[in-house]
């Protein structure tokens, strides 16, 4: 029973360090504007670190909130990360939730990040926590980057896919 436990937060924990690798990867979010039609890319991106990614957080919908996570779901979560790990994703998913604004802000057209301070400043975040839970983010992004470079790329496992 704890060898499963500890297989399940090491998979939540690898889910977290992918997405984050992949979203602070200037190449992996290139090819991943070719396999989403939609302009709204970044809100994509957001939306599965909320619903897919960040356990502890309340789920969203296109047209509002899901709801909260299981207990269960919530201590899995929380034995993948230290304590100090846990508040560093806590104060990360803040502050991409205050920017959620800009998601529903469909006056501009489609609901997206433009590439402005507040985005750039959630991919300093971003880059910022993945520095700390990975000691080589450079080597996942580059094999995220490789494979999403090959022919047929869209079939690959992307963090979103993990299970």
């Amino acid at each position: 029973m704890h060898d499963e436990v500890t297989r399940h937060a090491a998979g939540i924990r690898e889910r977290v360090i992918v997405f984050l690798a992949f979203l602070t990867s200037e190449a992996c979010r290139d090819a991943f504007r070719t396999h989403v039609a939609q302009p709204d890319w970044a809100a994509t991106l957001c939306r599965i670190w909320f619903d897919e990614v960040y356990v502890p957080g309340t789920q969203y919908l296109e047209d509002g909130l899901k709801g909260d996570r299981s207990a269960a779901a919530l201590r899995a979560f929380e034995a993948a990360f230290t304590p100090e790990e846990r508040a560093m994703l806590e104060r990360f998913h803040g502050c991409l939730e205050l920017r959620l604004d800009l998601l529903a802000n469909r006056q501009h057209g489609r609901a997206r990040f433009p590439d402005n301070d507040s985005w750039r400043r959630i991919l300093h975040d971003a880059r910022a926590l993945l520095h700390e839970l990975e000691p080589n983010p450079e080597r996942i992004q580059a094999l995220l980057a490789a494979l999403l470079s090959q022919p047929g790329g869209r079939s690959l496992p992307l963090p979103w896919d993990a299970g």
